[in-house]
């Protein structure tokens, strides 16, 4: 359901339009209408879609489909695709509503909720992504650096767990850009105060499928270097060289914790730590057991079932009463 601004509710802040119909919103908090996500901070919504079926001959997923079909759209036929369109006065506007055949061209279905949006609910989140289920994980990461530590809401601590196969880290650039932006608004806001010192974020890239035998030529991003020079403050890394460090991941996932503790680690850019292998669930939790500052841990997932699994046996294996922990397990598979 839409549910109108009110009046009164100042315009510096962002307003989320939509509501769960279960309650009525004309008795809640205007802070409670907040949108929590990304989407408040931009006028558009963001769909990434992974391409099947690269491999096959003929296109038969509707993904393959759906990518040809903006290819034919496009000026020069290959992607990054930019579209632009003419409104009935002839002037023009970025995107593109329909297509050559005067349908529309795309149709998302929603809101739907999802386990993660359990995060606000917690003063330490463990964030956990695995492939294109990071997309929650961006939006979150979008919401905190941008929003709600600006704002002091929590959670205050958060630890963000991303695994991608290493044939598969060209198909995430946007992340990759995305990650060096957050990374310099986050140091930009420290710097001038808007967010307080209490609030901490870790980053762990795990790239998987990796084999070091030889050194991989490393190629330009899609997407032009960012200049940062009308911001004021330096970045402590840039896309390209988070990206570099993802195609040769230098330093394997065994005894993170204890590699994390070195500061000349070669694997790190400001709060970013590239690993090459998959995650060490026990040592992980371990630590974030031991260095809990909270004694209520949220961990919220979004990926394949098989690390579903080993998440649900590493909270129940971590979680105390004696201890005084308790870590908790909101996930969605796909």
């Amino acid at each position: 359901v839409e549910v109108p601004r009110p009046d009164d509710w100042p315009d510096a802040l962002p307003w989320a339009k939509y509501y769960p119909v279960s309650k009525d919103w004309r008795g809640v908090h205007h802070t409670e209408l907040l949108d929590k996500g990304a989407t408040a901070y931009h006028d558009y919504v963001s769909v990434h879609i992974k391409v099947h079926g690269l491999g096959d001959d003929e296109p038969r997923t509707w993904t393959r489909r759906m990518k040809e079909y903006l290819e034919v759209m496009a000026p020069n036929g290959r992607f990054p695709i930019f579209f632009t369109r003419r409104d009935p006065r002839g002037e023009v506007h970025v995107g593109r509503l329909n297509g050559p055949e005067g349908q529309q061209i795309l149709r998302v279905d929603g809101p739907h909720a999802a386990p993660a949006e359990h995060y606000v609910r917690f003063s330490t989140v463990m964030l956990v992504g695995a492939g294109i289920g990071l997309t929650p994980c961006a939006s979150i990461l979008n919401a905190l650096v941008k929003f709600r530590w600006r704002k002091d809401f929590p959670p205050e601590i958060l630890h963000f767990y991303w695994v991608v196969r290493h044939s598969e880290v060209d198909a995430f650039q946007w992340f990759i850009h995305d990650l060096a932006k957050l990374q310099h608004l986050l140091k930009t806001a420290r710097m001038n105060g808007s967010v307080g010192n209490q609030y901490y974020l870790e980053i762990n890239i795990y790239v998987t499928g990796y084999k070091n035998d030889r050194i991989k030529t490393v190629r330009p991003l899609k997407s032009k270097p960012r200049n940062w020079n009308e911001s004021g403050v330096q970045p402590d890394f840039t896309a390209e060289e988070l990206y570099a460090l993802m195609v040769n991941p230098p330093t394997t996932s065994k005894n993170q914790s204890e590699k994390m503790a070195d500061p000349e680690t070669p694997n790190r850019l400001q709060d970013v730590f590239v690993w090459n292998g998959r995650p060490q669930w026990d040592d992980i939790f371990a630590s974030v057991k031991n260095q809990r500052q909270h004694p209520d841990i949220g961990v919220c997932f979004c990926g394949a079932p098989v690390i579903g699994r080993d998440l649900r046996e590493m909270c129940e294996k971590y979680s105390s009463i004696e201890d005084e922990v308790l870590f908790t397990l909101h996930k969605e598979n796909f």
